[in-house]
């Protein structure tokens, strides 16, 4: 069995007693057909001969057999329907679970982007589930192939194995497609993922797209990745729909060779009307058994590249790891301490032998130019990617022993481009811990200096904030987003450029609420504006993965050296 069709297996597995009733009504549903088509031989055969009897006796068994295939179909399909649909449900809340805990690592090198990851939980598991339907008739259609090849032998054996000559030339049809849609089907997935990710792409930056006239260029770059997709699905409906037509074909130029046939057996009588009717009854409902099995075969190919797709991403070790036996933030922790800690994204270095203390308490400020690592040391903290080689330590503890979700409970985190959930300004909060009363909300929103602006809004707390925040502005997001970090009450707080996309009104009342969520707490704060960072206890600045100067503003000011530059300059 495929590594692919194992997983799946193992998938449907919580689904064993529906299974077994799919299992059940497909072989009575295909037991039934398959009697129904060798009645026709009896009831013809009766009509012939004029015999009322035998034609009464066998009217109520085609009947109740209509009745058990009617029933059977039934709860074979609704069951197989409820399977996929709880299949696909629980396969797509494991990727998308898997998303949330992969590292920033592997989002950022992602090929397709975003775009391409939902093309997977949504394209990949789609074809999952039309393809879970159709597998469900492996339980029908092989036996009533079965059946019905018996109705042949029983009517006319000779003529069944002349017939059956021709079986490995539709084996033969069903190997190539395979073969072909092996080759293509990851082709197709791999453009669609590219058209979805373009078209997730337009929305984001429709802002952007606009004011630079690009409408044009993006409806181009999507116009050509639709070729490319249409052009590979037209090789894959060509290799789909081959085997079809060619099947019934052959069945259809059987027919007039089985008249011909049965024509001399009763001219010799050796046969029946009956004879005739049973055999080509057989021999056409035998076309749909065949039909759905090939379908079937080229569906699977399609589910196992998509399962492969998936699971590429629910078994990736891209996670960051976590220690079977973690141990708890140390509580009356006295000092962050990074111990030669260098980090790399491939063969390129970030950071460099990185080696600082932050006492509990301080206000570190990071500064240095765009790629000098700043954010990649605040990353590291709440590990959302682990240190290439050193440590970091909490009063001697590596944060690595330290469990994942109970580190990153004790930091908190304000960054400049603020992400809000399409919910209420109240729940965009309270996600700071749901464990907490929601009481406390309006209080940490009066802190955050936002409550005044959240009252003159339609429903207050109650109003909803949009698509990532955007029915507000850049300065009442920032506001709603401390307020959050507020009702975190963590210990530790990491600041990442928070106002250096407001505007100076916004800027002074975010810097209100920043003052007020800074007391008490060790923060972490990068900043390009100098102003904003003049009173931190320490001031770290960075230059290519390294850290070139420590001290405090006055003191760096007297080296004259890179944070005196930097002042320079925007000072002029």
């Amino acid at each position: 069995m495929l590594p692919e069709i194992k997983k799946l297996v193992a998938e449907i597995k919580p689904h064993k007693s529906r299974m077994t009733v799919v299992a059940i009504t497909g072989i009575l549903n295909a037991l039934a057909t398959a009697r129904v088509a060798l009645l026709t031989k009896v009831l013809f055969d009766a009509l012939s001969a004029n015999n009322q009897q035998e034609l009464m006796k066998q009217v109520p068994i085609v009947i109740g057999l209509g009745f058990i295939q009617a029933l059977s179909r039934y709860y074979h399909i609704y069951n197989m329907n409820y399977i996929s649909e709880a299949v696909v449900t629980r396969i797509r809340e494991k990727l998308q679970y898997k998303f949330m805990t992969l590292n920033l690592s592997f989002h950022n090198n992602y090929a397709a982007g975003s775009g391409g990851l939902i093309s997977r939980i949504l394209n990949d598991i789609k074809t999952i589930q039309d393809g879970l339907r159709v597998i469900a008739d492996i339980f029908l259609y092989p036996l009533l192939l079965v059946g019905l090849l018996i109705n042949l032998i029983i009517i006319d054996w000779k003529l069944t194995l002349s017939v059956l000559i021709i079986a490995p030339v539709i084996g033969i049809i069903l190997k190539s497609i395979a073969r072909s849609m092996r080759k293509y089907i990851p082709r197709e997935r791999e453009a669609l993922e590219y058209m979805t990710s373009t078209i997730k792409e337009s929305l984001d930056g429709v802002r952007v797209i606009q004011s630079f006239n690009l409408e044009k260029d993006m409806a181009k770059k999507l116009e050509d990745q639709g070729a490319n997709y249409l052009s590979i699905r037209k090789t894959v409906y060509k290799r789909q729909e081959a085997s079809g037509p060619a099947t019934e074909f052959i069945a259809t130029a059987l027919i007039p060779m089985i008249l011909i046939y049965n024509s001399y057996e009763i001219a010799a009588g050796r046969g029946t009307a009956g004879n005739i009717i049973g055999f080509i009854a057989s021999l056409l409902m035998i076309n749909a058994p065949i039909k759905k099995i090939q379908e079937a075969y080229v569906r699977i190919q399609e589910v196992v590249i998509s399962v492969r797709r998936i699971f590429e991403i629910i078994d990736n070790p891209s996670e960051v790891p976590q220690t079977a036996n973690p141990v708890a933030f140390p509580k009356d922790w006295k000092k962050i301490v990074y111990k030669d800690v260098s980090f790399a994204y491939g063969k390129e270095m970030i950071l460099k032998n990185v080696n600082l203390e932050i006492n509990r308490g301080e206000v570190v400020a990071l500064v240095g130019a765009s790629g000098s690592g700043k954010s990649t040391i605040v990353n590291l903290l709440e590990r959302f990617f682990d240190a290439t080689s050193g440590e970091i330590l909490i009063d001697g503890v590596n944060i690595r022993d330290i469990g994942l979700v109970e580190l990153r409970r004790n930091i908190a985190l304000v960054t400049q481009d603020v992400f809000l959930f399409s919910d209420t300004i109240e729940k965009n909060i309270w996600a700071g811990d749901y464990n907490r009363d929601r009481e406390d909300v309006q209080k940490m929103a009066k802190l955050a200096n936002a409550h005044d602006f959240i009252m003159k809004t339609p429903q207050g707390y109650q109003s909803r904030v949009g698509d990532r925040g955007n029915l507000l502005s850049g300065g009442e997001k920032q506001r709603v987003s401390i307020a959050r970090a507020m009702f975190k009450d963590a210990p530790v707080l990491i600041l990442d450029e928070a106002t250096s996309a407001l505007d100076t009104a916004s800027e002074i009342e975010v810097q209100k609420g920043l003052d007020h969520l800074m007391e008490g707490r060790t923060a972490l704060v990068i900043a390009h504006r100098l102003s904003t960072i003049q009173k931190a206890d320490k001031i770290v600045v960075m230059r290519a993965g390294e850290i070139v100067e420590i001290g405090t503003h006055a003191s760096l000011l007297s080296l004259k050296g890179e944070y005196h530059n930097f002042h320079s300059l925007q000072h002029n």
